[in-house]
């Protein structure tokens, strides 16, 4: 028999357990697209993907859903994340949104071609999204030569002195 605690422990923790979203297997939709949005308040605007998180399976698309954030003192419009569902990528026959489908061409490649009309959707360059690397300060670097020298042999062979003796 469970006691009046242990029920009240299981219904909190039902209560409290995070549900993990559901993971999408083919992603047909990348930085750089552009898109339509098909539900919420949002229904029928179109917009370019700046960011995709595949763990929450959501996308934020560019002036789509823009809320007041308050960042630093200020208050700033900003994009929130839609739901991969709830967008659909535009075909570029028509100007509307199409369903897509993977396939390949004669060479092999893996190209996306859209539903309605049958147009290949060139996946866009990523390279623009990739960050931006520090250069590095020649100033506080160390040389090559400095960092590969070898300093521990004099506190070694003191070490051994100290051993023998």
């Amino acid at each position: 028999m469970i006691s009046p605690f242990e029920k009240f422990l299981l219904r909190k923790s039902k209560q409290f357990s995070k549900r993990l979203p559901l993971k999408i297997k083919d992603w047909k939709i990348f930085k750089g697209d552009r898109v339509m949005v098909n539900a919420s308040g949002a229904k029928g605007q179109v917009g370019k993907v700046i960011d995709v998180n595949k763990h929450t399976s959501r996308l934020v698309v560019e002036g789509v859903k823009r809320r007041r954030v308050l960042r630093n003192g200020k208050f700033v419009l900003a994009e929130k994340p839609i739901h991969y569902s709830n967008v659909q990528l535009i075909d570029p026959e028509s100007g509307l949104r199409t369903r897509t489908k993977w396939r390949y061409t004669e060479e092999g490649k893996k190209v996306r071609i859209a539903v309605k009309s049958g147009a290949v959707i060139p996946i866009p360059d990523q390279s623009e999204f990739e960050p931006v690397k520090d250069k590095p300060n020649k100033a506080k670097d160390t040389p090559l030569d400095e960092a590969l020298r070898n300093t521990y042999t004099e506190a070694l062979a003191a070490a051994e002195q100290m051993e023998q003796s």
